[in-house]
């Protein structure tokens, strides 16, 4: 079923097709608002909030770009009205890196036996300032474009490509910190 026939079907009250939109955005909404407000409840209320507008938005919805990018906009705003909300927002210029635990480091073997590749990498999306692990997780686990992501956060082009080339670097080094640290704990 093509965007423009779910969207009419959806605001001819099918509560299935509502349904299958929910099912089928809920996991990257998630991403993008957890990777914004970094709080498991506030990013699941900023969700909610996002598809009641979204629903809300829909008959305005001019097909303009693709539905995700629309509908990942609005989650993305959602998320940073709530992130002013909230009481204080860290500065991660003067943030000092977190400190892996000793259950983290037990031992390399243990740790790569115990965890797929995808939990290694959301454990180091965690430790890197959650502008540069959102636009990581839009470029690199969802597959969108710079235009795309242009399109979700308002930030030019040159600005994501400056922040995504940081965030690869960032993401190296607190990789190959954890990797080395898990290597002594073996030695």
């Amino acid at each position: 079923m093509d965007e423009q026939t779910w969207i009419e079907k959806i605001l001819a009250g099918d509560t299935q097709c509502f349904s299958r939109f929910v099912a089928k955005y809920q996991v990257m909404a998630f991403t993008i608002a957890y990777r914004i407000l970094e709080n498991r409840e506030e990013a699941e209320e900023a969700v909610q909030d996002a598809f009641v507008r979204a629903y809300r938005a829909l008959p305005d919805f001019q097909f303009g770009s693709k539905f995700s990018t629309w509908f990942y906009r609005i989650v993305y705003n959602t998320s940073l009205t709530a992130q002013r909300r909230q009481s204080f927002s860290p500065d991660y210029n003067d943030a000092c890196p977190e400190q892996i635990t000793n259950d983290e480091t037990d031992n390399a073997l243990a740790v790569l036996e115990r965890k797929d590749r995808k939990e290694i990498i959301r454990l180091v999306l965690q430790k890197i300032p959650s502008d540069e692990a959102l636009l990581l997780t839009l470029y690199y686990l969802e597959e969108s474009s710079v235009e795309d992501i242009h399109q979700i956060t308002g930030l030019t082009p040159s600005n994501i490509k400056i922040k995504l080339f940081r965030g690869r670097k960032r993401f190296y080094e607190k990789l190959k910190s954890i990797m080395k640290r898990e290597i002594h704990s073996i030695v």
